[in-house]
């Protein structure tokens, strides 16, 4: 007899966060699950959204999957003998390969097909891909279990999951993939991933053969992502990249391939602007009495309405959130509700990707205080900025800050910089080699591929690499929307 237990957590829960735990359920709100369509007629009528007819016609995929998910029942997956993940050798490698159920040699064009075909939606930035999948995911027929999260937690997730199983089975050549095609197909018959991107020759290598399992008849995942990216273009100019060719063309056999084409960026409809993020006003010096005290009270106004009314003074001083068991400090806190920190405390430590994932799931709202005006000379700091403003936005986060000018100017060149960093020189200056003359960042990609303002792919520049240039830009629109009224009031 087959016992289906949530082995998946049971190994999770202890040193490392679980799949569970690091992704958000969006139908708990919900009183009675409706048909994509139909939610999304509910959310115009009330004005939750706006009518779109390109939003329209992604829709109507949506439904026919809805509708083919209401009679779908996944297979029962069992999770794998441990020796049969173990390298054979010898005589035991020969009769090893006879008898034995197939734990994850896929050939690289003989994929499995299954009939379910799940949804990869790409297309730039703003255009509503996330608000789409979020509608499917609170519409999912209550019968199949299904997670919800961005990408990048995911991969965190799938490097420290395979070290703790060949630490718990003290066996460094184990082969993992199965295990953990296993235990999430177990827990999540439908996986929507958020930000779906390639960046690493490690990642691409661990996707390859995870896609290909999951996604077979046999484990019968049914995967919906959202990415700016369509599927040929997937760690385009990668190490190795001819090795992930065959997960590209997993992708487009398992799922159907859409582009969303709205012509309308609902990053730049008019919103109202709230007070969340603070800096002087031109003339008052940040480190000025006068600044120093409307700072104070600022932070201490936002402190109070995000923990709910308690007051900074009395919140905790001596917090730690435990990360892969190591400790790291939150100055000052009142969980789950707010933590506080100096840009420094946050951004100016060796702090990584999972750091801020973390603290993303453990509270709800977070002020930074002291943001200097920042160049490449920081580009460390900024850098961990944009992935823990990545981590914040994924999970609906509240952000306030207090800052030496608004962000929109907050990134400047190195030589303009005074040496107490929250002032500038005003001096003249000639154009470094590499940068966008003025005119010219209207043919910068940044702005005719992917639609941000000309401002922002300018400053964008200050980065090398494609990839950081995007993240940058995507983190100043981020924070535009994380600052209006609509991003504070939302539950």
């Amino acid at each position: 007899m087959i016992i289906r237990t949530r082995t998946f957590l049971k190994h999770t829960r202890i040193k490392y966060p679980s799949f569970t735990s690091i992704t958000r359920n969006l139908a708990t709100e919900a009183q009675t699950i409706r048909t994509p369509i139909e939610d999304y007629n509910h959310k115009v009528e009330i004005g939750r959204l706006r009518d779109d007819q390109y939003q329209r016609k992604i829709i109507n995929s949506m439904s026919d999957l809805h509708y083919r998910l209401v009679s779908y029942t996944p297979p029962q997956v069992d999770l794998p003998d441990i020796d049969d993940l173990k390298p054979k050798t010898g005589i035991s490698k020969f009769f090893s390969s006879f008898g034995r159920k197939r734990t994850g040699g896929i050939s690289d064009d003989n994929f499995e097909v299954s009939d379910m075909k799940g949804i990869y939606l790409y297309g730039d930035v703003g255009c509503g891909k996330t608000m789409l999948m979020d509608l499917f995911y609170s519409t999912i027929p209550p019968h199949l279990a299904k997670r919800r999260i961005h990408f990048h937690q995911f991969m965190q997730y799938l490097h420290k999951r395979s070290h703790s199983l060949k630490v718990e089975h003290n066996h460094a050549d184990l082969d993992v993939l199965p295990i953990l095609a296993s235990e999430i197909s177990r827990e999540s018959t439908i996986l929507c991933f958020d930000e779906f991107q390639v960046t690493d020759v490690a990642d691409a290598m661990l996707l390859r053969r995870l896609l290909a399992l999951i996604l077979s008849p046999e484990y019968g995942v049914v995967l919906f992502a959202t990415s700016n990216r369509a599927p040929d273009d997937l760690y385009m100019n990668g190490i190795q990249r001819v090795s992930f060719i065959p997960c590209i063309k997993q992708i487009k056999k398992q799922t159907k391939v859409i582009y969303l084409n709205s012509p309308t960026d609902y990053r730049k409809v008019p919103k109202p602007i709230s007070s969340v993020f603070y800096s002087p006003k031109p003339g008052i010096k940040y480190l000025s009495k006068a600044c120093i005290s409307q700072r104070k009270k600022h932070v201490e106004q936002w402190y109070e309405y995000f923990s709910q009314g308690i007051s900074i003074a009395d919140g905790q001083k001596d917090f730690s959130v435990n990360i892969w068991g190591r400790e790291l400090h939150v100055p000052v806190c009142t969980p789950p509700y707010v933590a506080q920190f100096t840009f420094e405390e946050l951004c100016g430590k060796p702090l990584a990707a999972g750091d801020y994932l973390q603290l993303a799931s453990s509270f709800k709202c977070f002020i930074v205080t002291d943001i200097p005006y920042l160049s490449i000379n920081c580009r460390d700091n900024v850098r961990r900025f944009i992935t823990f403003l990545d981590a914040t936005y994924d999970a609906g986060g509240k952000l306030a800050v207090t800052s030496a000018a608004p962000f929109k100017d907050l990134f400047v060149e190195p030589e303009d910089v005074a040496a107490d960093e929250f002032e500038l020189y005003k001096t003249e200056r000639k154009k470094s080699k590499g940068e966008i003359k003025e005119g010219e960042e209207e043919e910068d990609e940044l702005v005719t591929k992917h639609g941000f303002d000309k401002n922002i792919a300018k400053k964008a520049n200050m980065f090398a690499n494609d990839e950081e240039k995007f993240a940058f830009a995507r983190a100043l629109s981020r924070l535009s929307q994380m600052s209006t009224q609509d991003w504070v009031d939302q539950p």
